[in-house]
């Protein structure tokens, strides 16, 4: 049987060689895209830094400080970084936003460098509402669960508290007794929030050189325990409560060459070993986790700015958090 040989123009050959170069070339494409991607998703890309990133109660809302101007001013966002719109009036500097637990609120505090108060914003029309009047630095204002209370640091007379205050502004009351003082020459500068537990009744806090955290009792700042072991290396501050009871808070080591940070999670029973949460985390704290733990926002200047950005704390978000950024 005679076979006849086919064969094809050279204009067709060219089609299906350029056809193939170019189905292989998007292939290898989509598979660096798809190995290369990260789960770290940056929410924000402004020419100020944006810093203090905190979840709404339910997740779906961001607060942040940023300062595109000459002070900080409070900003939201959705969750996915959409939407964002500026809830700060003109000429305030504000900075420290906390959601209060029904979301239509955002306490702050505000003032001057020397001079501070905790105002609420209505997340709704943007009005304010003075809560302290202590003619104090007071700062890191945060919500008991219930929407109740508020508590805050104050410095005044140079020793820094921890502060209580009715949400209506009545009835604030100091619960510490010196947790910084100028005359033991400790630094007097709060840079966290106090954590309130799921059911109001203990706030969490950091000692004075940041390198324990302890709890007291909310009612009456007595009943003090100690929630980070004796010995850790590093800085241990930034508690925060997930809804569950457990308390995280983060141990930042830097050494000649080195730094990571680790979270722990301590048990609402404090006979209960810690656990670690995340390690070797390739960025500086605070960060803000979701009540259910799924997600963690954290500033970074990653990109070249200060920017926030938003992780699942999944096996590949862990593992992506342990990579030192460019």
């Amino acid at each position: 049987m005679l076979r006849t040989r086919t064969t094809l123009p050279s204009s067709a050959v060219l089609g299906l060689l350029r056809a193939f170069v170019v189905a292989t070339c998007a292939a290898l494409l989509s598979a660096h895209v798809a190995s290369g991607a990260s789960p770290i998703l940056q929410l924000t890309n402004n020419p100020g830094p944006d810093l203090r990133p905190v979840w709404s109660a339910d997740g779906q809302q961001i607060a942040f400080q940023s300062s595109r101007g000459r002070m900080y001013q409070i900003y939201a966002m959705n969750s996915d970084g959409a939407g964002e719109r500026l809830l700060s009036t003109a000429d305030v500097d504000d900075r420290h936003p906390a959601w209060s637990p029904d979301g239509r609120r955002i306490a702050i505090d505000s003032g001057t460098e020397t001079a501070r108060e905790i105002w609420t914003i209505d997340v709704a029309d943007g009005s304010r509402t003075r809560i302290t009047r202590l003619g104090a630095l007071a700062s890191f204002p945060s919500w008991r669960p219930d929407g109740s209370q508020i508590s805050f640091y104050a410095y005044q007379h140079g020793v820094l508290d921890l502060w209580v205050v009715a949400a209506d502004g009545t009835s604030a009351r100091r619960l510490s007794s010196g947790i910084a003082s100028e005359q033991k020459s400790q630094c007097t500068f709060a840079c966290h929030a106090a954590a309130w537990s799921p059911d109001g009744s203990r706030l969490a806090y950091a000692t004075a050189d940041r390198s324990q955290v302890w709890t007291l009792r909310a009612s009456d700042g007595a009943d003090e325990v100690q929630v980070s072991p004796n010995g850790d290396a590093g800085h241990s501050h930034f508690p925060s409560y997930l809804a569950d009871g457990r308390l995280l808070y983060v141990t930042e080591h830097v050494t000649p060459g080195r730094a990571w940070t680790d979270v722990w999670a301590a048990g609402s029973n404090a006979s209960e070993p810690r656990q670690v949460v995340l390690e070797d985390v390739q960025a500086q704290g605070p960060f803000a986790f979701s009540a259910d733990g799924k997600w963690m926002l954290f500033a970074s200047p990653r990109s070249g700015n200060f920017d926030i950005y938003r992780v699942p704390l999944d096996q590949e978000g862990q593992a992506a958090m342990k990579i030192k950024s460019a």
